[in-house]
């Protein structure tokens, strides 16, 4: 199983930030994600596996059952500027917009003759980040007919995840902005989720703006 892991000030499992002192409310926990701190996430399979950030990069620790202890194996992880992989649930293609479907056209048909990309999607957002993060290229949860307002939790998911991608050099976008900078109104706001390597995000954002 894999799962995201992060902390919260004021109880739970988001994200740590800087906040009052004070008896923690709902208000401290409406921060937009560039007040955080710190965020990570486990993998639990074959080996155990914690990616942890707290702002100075982004780091990998695997569990060493011997011992008892989280061993540093890979220090200042660092994303490809491009990659190879595509990943979104494709079975929403019939309600995608217009930008989304002439995106994984070129991807899928590159008109420059380059080899199209592969398309990998677990449906664990963690396992294809970190897939992403690890061989580069592109995660997208972007909004759809369905879903007009996206369907990944800003505060408990996107947040987390948007903290550890520029950590490690990728861009993490709402379509409209930078994930990190988005202010939240609720708890439980949802917003539209796309993550990878700077190529790649930078090369969905121009499609994006050639439909506006």
């Amino acid at each position: 199983m894999l799962y995201p892991v992060c902390i919260a000030l004021s109880g739970g499992n988001i994200q740590l930030t800087h906040a009052s002192t004070k008896d923690a409310t709902e208000k401290d926990a409406l921060q937009p994600g560039n007040k955080m701190v710190a965020a990570g996430y486990a993998l639990y399979g074959s080996a155990t596996l914690v990616a942890l950030s707290t702002g100075q990069g982004l780091n990998f620790f695997m569990l060493d059952p011997a011992i008892g202890e989280f061993i540093l194996t890979e220090k200042n992880v660092k994303i490809k500027p491009k990659g190879k992989i595509y990943s979104l649930n494709e079975g929403y293609a019939k309600y995608m917009h217009p930008s989304i479907t002439e995106y994984l056209k070129h991807k899928k048909y590159p008109e420059d003759g380059s080899a199209p990309y592969g398309a990998r999607y677990v449906g664990s957002m963690v396992a294809d980040v970190h897939r992403t993060i690890a061989y580069g290229g592109i995660f997208m949860y972007p909004a759809n007919e369905k879903s007009p307002k996206g369907k990944l939790r800003l505060l408990y998911e996107c947040n987390p995840i948007a903290f550890l991608i520029e950590q490690c050099g990728g861009v993490a976008t709402t379509g409209e902005g930078r994930v990190l900078d988005v202010v939240p109104t609720n708890i439980h706001q949802r917003v539209p989720f796309v993550v990878g390597s700077p190529d790649d995000v930078n090369e969905y954002l121009d499609f994006v703006k050639k439909h506006k």
